[in-house]
């Protein structure tokens, strides 16, 4: 009986040794993706308190080296190829308009004025100034508006779906003389979207609409 009882102990000890994952090592390069940005990605795929196998993360310039099983391996390395590519380059247009008792017409704002007669109940609408410039997905961009004393700053927070159906999220702040405007939005690429009212300045009630567009992506 002793003999059994030995043999059985060996036996578990074998089957508990076994059940210890066999850990791979492999390296990714990274294109596009910072380093601090794949780590974030890659760490919950990485069971670094594993009992007797923990999991491996390291970050060198322009690669990521991971010590996982095979499984997590390949789950790390689809995912890496989800977000590791080039980001989108976002053309931003924001007028500046005022609304006042100008009953005439401005053709620089034809395709939105229809939206502020809609949303506002003011005699006339015409643009004051525009700003234009570009920035890739996570960016940041700030431009002073011509000479009417007004600075714009956005940041393209994130660029969701893809084409005609891409859905641009940013925020924007404009600030000048009396104003301090700030907001979050989505709007859908192409489309003007109202932000809204923004204050008043000598000349009447201010309005800022922005404008999305995909241009190309970021080598």
């Amino acid at each position: 009986m002793t003999r059994c009882i030995v043999a059985l102990a060996v036996l578990l000890g074998a089957a508990c040794g076994g059940s210890k994952p066999r850990l791979d090592t492999q390296t990714f390069a990274l294109r596009y993706l910072s380093a601090g940005e794949a780590r974030e990605l890659v760490d919950p795929y990485v069971y670094h308190d594993r009992v007797g196998a923990p999991g491996a993360l390291s970050v060198a310039s322009g690669a990521l080296t991971v010590r996982e099983t095979h499984d997590n391996l390949e789950r790390i390395a689809r995912m890496l190829a989800q977000f590791d590519r080039p980001r989108p380059l976002v053309r931003l247009t924001f007028h500046l308009i005022q609304a006042d008792g100008v009953t005439t017409s401005d053709p620089a704002i034809a395709d939105v004025e229809a939206a502020l007669r809609k949303l506002f109940r003011f005699r006339g609408y015409r643009l004051v100034e525009e700003g234009v410039f570009s920035a890739t997905e996570g960016g940041n961009v700030q431009q002073q508006l011509g000479g009417a004393g007004y600075l714009i700053a956005a940041e393209i927070q994130r660029v969701s779906g893809s084409g005609d159906s891409a859905i641009v999220e940013l925020s924007v702040h404009l600030r000048g003389r009396d104003v301090q405007f700030g907001t979050q939005v989505g709007v859908p690429v192409g489309k003007t979207a109202v932000l809204g009212n923004v204050g008043q300045d000598p000349r009447g009630t201010l309005i800022l609409t922005v404008k999305p567009e995909l241009v190309s992506v970021s080598p």
